[in-house]
């Protein structure tokens, strides 16, 4: 076995970051090297799984209240490409010029940094899907962004004035701002991605970005009784909502329905207060899903992919809370597998919530499907097949890895 080193550029986001560290894990166990490039905020979480770190503090803001338009999410990108030119990128080529990766893993928000050093290093990259995959046919960029969005634009002057810079020819510069690779792993079931007939041999969907070793104990206890009970967590992105929370706990006031909520760093006491006289409700600022699911009879989330897959593998029925337009495409994919039921954040009331949780909770039908979807996900291998892949890679000839990603039919810069 030969080590090899690989390097990680993911975006600074939970729902990015944490679906790789299994793969980390994994590759490091295969006798392989990792170092992430990183916002200081993971850094423990990678330094957990035996990977290095090259570290710098994202400024970067979260999609906060209300719902989110494609200008906010077009908002985010441009700030994160500002970080990724002016603070990331730098910091990689100084910190690794030394110790050069022989593969670079990354997202699709963080393709400048990632292809720009891959470029500097002549090194090979793979793109990771932690959500779904874009190909000719399909990009998530043409349903987030429904017309002209001034940041996107800017976005796109940006990257158009680097590749000047850099003198690339019209080939290069179409592959540089694909946004997929010549290489791609999705982190999820194909039956998720939409038009998953059009993705080829290009695309590897292993299912999923589960560890194998998940014990369902912990510090949670269930609480006496033999009522139901419901996880309900907005994720990190889009958790400032204490309006959420209390339609929540409206929703199943004097019911036997015991709430599990994970309201989110910072917002325990909003929540408590939402909570106050409910004797049925426990507040966490975040706590491990896994301690709670087996004794779940449903689960209510935002469309976050992690979590919704975290849920399944226990074979629970989903109520998608629906915010962003990402969550609006999986929101659509729940419903149409019959796995859940989608709710639109801004239409939610105690009613609606209470009559979803009780349908997905009691349906045999949804049942069903989320078995036949977690048989699914769990046989494509999951983390220790991505990095069994990513391992037979490495231990190619340099000149076959160094291949360029095809040129696709169309561009689109999204960030």
């Amino acid at each position: 076995m030969t080590t090899r080193h690989v390097a990680i550029f993911m975006f600074p986001g939970y729902g990015h970051v944490n679906p790789t560290l299994e793969i980390s894990r994994c590759l490091i166990s295969l006798g392989h090297r990792v170092t992430y490039v990183v916002d200081e905020k993971f850094a423990d979480r990678v330094a957990a799984v035996g990977a290095g770190a090259v570290r710098y503090t994202s400024r970067r803001s979260r999609l906060g209240e209300g719902t989110v338009t494609g200008e906010d999410i077009g908002a985010l990108g441009l700030t994160f490409l500002r970080e990724s030119m002016d603070v990331i990128l730098p910091r990689a080529l100084e910190a690794l010029a030394d110790d050069v990766p022989d593969l670079i893993l990354y997202d699709l928000e963080s393709f400048f940094a990632a292809r720009t050093a891959a470029q500097r290093w002549d090194c090979p990259t793979v793109q990771l899907f932690p959500y779904v995959a874009a190909n000719e046919h399909y990009a998530l960029s043409h349903e987030v962004f429904d017309g002209t969005s001034e940041s996107l634009q800017t976005c796109l002057d940006l990257l158009m004035e680097h590749l000047a810079a850099e003198e690339a020819d019209p080939e290069t510069a179409a592959a540089f701002l694909a946004n997929f690779d010549s290489r791609n792993v999705v982190l999820l079931p194909r039956s998720f991605q939409p038009h998953g007939e059009t993705f080829d041999d290009r695309y590897t969907f292993t299912g999923h970005s589960l560890p194998a070793d998940r014990p369902g104990t912990g510090s949670w206890q269930r609480p006496s009784g033999d009522g139901p009970v419901a996880l309900i967590t907005l994720g990190t992105e889009v958790n400032d909502r204490p309006g959420f929370f209390t339609d929540c706990v409206e929703a199943f006031d004097g019911s036997d329905w015991h709430l599990v909520m994970a309201v989110g760093p910072g917002n325990l006491p909003a929540g408590r207060a939402a909570a106050r006289g409910a004797a049925n409700v426990e507040m966490h600022e975040w706590l491990a899903f896994n301690t709670v699911l087996p004794h779940a009879s449903a689960v209510v989330c935002h469309a976050g992919i992690s979590t919704m897959l975290e849920a399944i593998s226990f074979g629970k029925p989903l109520v998608v809370i629906t915010y962003t337009p990402e969550d609006r495409v999986n929101g659509r994919c729940t419903e149409e597998l019959g796995v859940g039921v989608a709710l639109p954040g801004h239409e939610l009331t105690p009613e609606r919530l209470r009559e979803a949780v009780e349908t997905v909770a009691h349906s045999d039908r949804i049942r069903r499907q989320v078995a036949r979807m977690r048989t699914e996900m769990l046989a494509a291998g999951g983390p220790a097949r991505a990095a069994r892949l990513i391992d037979g890679w490495l231990a190619e000839p340099v000149a076959a890895a160094r291949r360029p990603a095809p040129v696709p039919e169309f561009q689109d810069a999204d960030t």
